[in-house]
This record gives structure tokens, C-alpha cells and sequence, in this order.
């Protein structure tokens, strides 16, 4: 649809161009220019529906708290609060399902989750998992994503430092 407008402008103004009265490119092109930048501003698109984050919503770790120590396999329980756990596969807005990141940060809004050894997806709709981790720290971010695996940024993710006995 932005495609076909942007078009739509730009035959307009190639029409109003070459049958304009004036002579001089020099008197057409100011006219051109502002008509050009009162079209982009019509087509500028909101957010994306399928990346929006209602107020308040948020996700958490249900039985860690940060600093604790624990053992392996540890047992994480994925919380969420303002939007609904669906499946990977269809984008769904208000929905979405976890990941959970070892020893990384979160990711950035729109950028899709990476499928590693630390970067392990949830897709299923999965809300609880058993990690096994070898003794040492860790840093653990639960990101969610929608169902393409975009994330929702870190509006949507948590993060908790353990340390495994």
C-alpha cells in the first residue's frame, strides 16, 4: 500500500511537472519538493501492530530470584503479564512466546531471536523448562518475541544472575 501511494504521488507530480505553465525548471522544482514531502508525510506508517507492547505488560522469572544460587538442571518457570504465551508460526497481535539467553544481553526491538546454544527458543508456547548448566555464573535474560521471533525489545525481557553450585 505505501508502494502504490508513493507511485500514485509520483505520477502526480510528473504530471504537474510537464504541464505546468512555467518555462523554468527553476520555478517548478521548489513546488515539486514540497509537494514530495507533504506525500511522504501521508504515507508515514505507525508501529508495527505485530511489535507493540501494551502499558504494563511484562515478563519475569517466576521461581528465580536474581543472585541466587542454585543447582543443575535448574527448573525456570517463564512468567508474562499483559500479553498472551501463542505458539511460533503466526503473528498474533498481543501474543508472542519466550526465549530464554545465556550470559547475553536482551535484543534489540524487531530483531530477530538467533537459534544457538545461547539463544534457546521456546516456540512450542512452552511457560516452564530444565536447563542444564555446568557449576559457575551466569546471567540468564528471558526475552519475548513475537511469532515470527522478532523480539519485542527490552520493554519485554528480564534478566537474573545465578550462580550454579
Amino acid at each position: 500500500m505505501k508502494i502504490t501511494k508513493l507511485l500514485f504521488a509520483s505520477s502526480i507530480l510528473v504530471f504537474t511537472a510537464c504541464n505546468s505553465e512555467s518555462k523554468s525548471d527553476d520555478t517548478t522544482a521548489p513546488e515539486m519538493e514540497t509537494e514530495m514531502s507533504q506525500e511522504e508525510e501521508e504515507i508515514t506508517m505507525p508501529e508495527d501492530e505485530n511489535l507493540a507492547v501494551p502499558e504494563g505488560a511484562r515478563v519475569y522469572f517466576v521461581n528465580i530470584e536474581d543472585g541466587s544460587t542454585v543447582s543443575s538442571p535448574l527448573h525456570v518457570e517463564m512468567g508474562v503479564e499483559g500479553m498472551t504465551v501463542n505458539p511460533a508460526g503466526e503473528l498474533v497481535v498481543g501474543t508472542g512466546h519466550h526465549h530464554i539467553i545465556i550470559n547475553k544481553g536482551h535484543i534489540s526491538k524487531g530483531d530477530v531471536v538467533p537459534a544457538d546454544e545461547q539463544h534457546i527458543h521456546y516456540g512450542g508456547g512452552q511457560t516452564e523448562t530444565d536447563l542444564e548448566l555446568e557449576p559457575g555464573a551466569y546471567t540468564l535474560t528471558m526475552q519475548f518475541a513475537n511469532g515470527l521471533h522478532q523480539s519485542y525489545g527490552e520493554e519485554m525481557s528480564a534478566t537474573v544472575e545465578v550462580i550454579v553450585e
